[in-house]
């Protein structure tokens, strides 16, 4: 059986600007939405929107620009914008997830004597 965890919102988010990013519908230098524009248009809370958005200058799609905004970047060939320590921190919390969520369904299918 092959269990399948759902991304996070702004990960869901993320990834379609990249694409857009990648398709070239955004351009190097183009302004990315607002907080509240993002969160408006994509239909999340301006917490996620805002998430998105440092999780895209995480990757290397974005830039801010104090007082301005943030901006799509250059990408240079071959590079993904994806450093090591990133894909590092986004499997440390993967495990955590996934060691959460098998000691739920352990406690649901064995649930304590006193529980029965």
């Amino acid at each position: 059986m092959t269990s399948h965890l759902a991304a996070h919102p702004y990960q869901v988010v993320a990834g379609r600007i990249i694409e857009k990013i990648q398709a070239g519908d955004l351009k190097p230098g183009e302004k990315l939405p607002s907080v509240r524009g993002l969160a408006r248009d994509a239909d999340v809370s301006t917490v996620t929107a805002q998430k998105v958005l440092t999780y895209l200058a995480e990757l290397g799609h974005a830039e801010v620009v104090s007082g301005l905004g943030y901006f799509v970047t250059e990408q240079q060939p071959g590079n993904s914008g994806v450093s090591l320590e990133t894909v590092t921190d986004q499997l440390d919390q993967l495990q955590r997830t996934v060691a959460d969520l098998a000691s739920r369904v352990e406690r649901l299918e064995n649930p304590p004597e006193s529980e029965r």
